[in-house]
């Protein structure tokens, strides 16, 4: 088949332009589309799995194991990548041909009048054809527009992983919350238990004329605030168990169990993080993604004010005869090429390239606020790990001194030597101290996943970990 001397004309015209202009764009190295994507089943292998053994909890690993599979949000995110996938496929195929194929059939009746005798003429129609349409892409804009897309789609796999990091440390920050909820009701409980029992005490001793009414009407007093309290404090290991039971992609019945201790963290933060583990935080991944992205969508937007070459070209045979659809002798063809050019369009396509312009600006920017915020993160991580250990060690010290100070003034009350007010003082600062402790703990550890989560992951990159053989 050859081209008819007018398409050549308009090729050689197309390379002339193309000599002529070129595309301002920054070119990205994007990956290449594979033949489909597949989520991994293996949700062992989640890059973020790694920091969550420094907490030494297996039950917290089996939790965010059981989250990484069963959780609602993450399936949808994991649908996001694959919609985002086809997108890619659907945009890359615009640089290829487009072959259709065609087969159709007609049969029409026609009648004639000759002399007042109707006669009636049959006629078949046979057609058999192969449509070739492709736009030549001369000036970068679809191999351009499907870099974009291809990106987008790498967007949306580090979004993915991104949310794989954010659930892993969700489900422990709330298994933590669990396990301070349950501490502090065990707290109220005990406390309830031991007023109840001066209570008992104190009414005796009423009873024998050897204390005020005052001190039965506020040992009473302080029981049932306890009660109170005690009912508050339900409410919310309640709470608490739905929470983590809703990021488990379970029904939020609240039947899940906590440990009865905050596990101390036992591994040191090494000194000395290199700023490079930053690069692997898949939320950054994604601004990167998405500012390389608009960069490609800019430059489509600037070749959509060039010309288009369109090759289209068509095939077949037709014939009232069935077997004459295989004849070489009913064989038709047709050969177009077609430039085309806007001329007038108001000033649009100058303005959607200015749009596409800004919107390299506003993903450069939201890069550079996402990058300064991170490292924002990080410097808050290790600032507050020192001061939350600093403040540990001090509550624990109040915590054991209020508890001795408290079973002293009880004594000295029963022995007359002190007032119920100063009993009453000294429970209060003991059952503070040891409230206070208990939350501190757990700060400590909602500390520690926010760094491991401002980092990325682990004190120490697996890549890193590969090359030193470490397990």
């Amino acid at each position: 088949m050859a081209f008819s001397t007018s398409i050549i004309i308009v090729l050689l015209f197309s390379f002339m332009l193309a000599g002529c202009s070129a595309v301002p764009r920054e070119e990205y190295i994007a990956a290449e589309i594979p033949p489909e994507w597949q989520q991994p089943t293996n949700t062992t292998q989640v890059k973020s799995s790694a920091w969550i053994k420094d907490f030494n909890d297996p039950q917290l690993e089996t939790l965010i194991q059981q989250a990484l599979i069963n959780n609602h949000d993450l399936k949808a995110s994991a649908a996001r990548v694959e919609a985002a996938f086809a997108q890619a496929r659907i945009v890359g195929a615009d640089l290829n041909p487009s072959v259709n194929g065609s087969l159709d059939a007609q049969r029409r009746r026609s009648n004639s009048d000759n002399n007042g005798n109707v006669s009636n003429d049959y006629n078949t129609n046979l057609g058999a054809g192969v449509d070739v349409s492709w736009e030549i892409d001369l000036w970068g804009r679809l191999s351009s527009r499907a870099s974009a897309a291809t990106l987008d789609f790498e967007v949306s796999e580090a979004e993915w992983q991104a949310a794989q990091l954010s659930l892993a440390a969700s489900v422990a920050r709330s298994w933590f919350n669990l396990t301070e909820s349950q501490l502090q009701l065990n707290l109220v409980e005990q406390r309830f238990s031991n007023l109840s029992d001066n209570l008992i005490t104190i009414e005796e001793d009423f009873k024998l004329g050897l204390r005020d009414a005052l001190d039965v009407y506020l040992a009473r007093a302080d029981v049932a605030g306890e009660q109170a309290r005690i009912a508050n404090r339900k409410s919310s290991v309640m709470n608490a168990r739905r929470t983590l039971e809703i990021l488990l992609g379970q029904y939020p019945e609240g039947l899940i169990k906590s440990t009865q201790n905050l596990t101390p963290l036992s591994t040191p933060i090494p000194s000395g993080l290199p700023s490079e583990l930053l690069q692997r935080r898949p939320d950054l991944i994604a601004q990167l993604k998405q500012l390389e992205a608009t960069n490609q969508l800019a430059a489509a937007a600037h070749a959509d004010r060039f010309p288009r070459l369109t090759l289209t070209g068509d095939i077949g045979t037709r014939s009232n005869e069935l077997n004459n659809l295989v004849s070489s002798d009913y064989l038709v063809w047709s050969v177009f090429g077609g430039l085309t050019a806007p001329i007038f369009d108001s000033g649009r396509l100058e303005a959607e390239e200015e749009r596409a312009v800004a919107n390299i600006k506003i993903a450069e920017a939201n890069y550079n606020q996402a990058l300064l915020t991170a490292f924002q993160e990080v410097e808050e991580g290790l600032i507050n790990e020192t001061l939350l250990k600093q403040q540990e060690s001090a509550l624990k010290t109040a915590s054991e001194e209020s508890i001795a100070a408290e079973n002293l003034a009880f004594d000295q009350y029963q022995n007359g030597l002190r007032e119920f007010i100063t009993v009453l003082e000294s429970q209060r600062r003991s059952f503070d101290a040891q409230s206070t402790e208990i939350d501190v703990r757990n700060q400590r550890l909602q500390n520690r996943i926010n760094l491991y989560l401002a980092l990325g992951g682990a004190f120490i990159d697996d890549t890193e970990k590969k090359q030193n053989n470490q397990p």
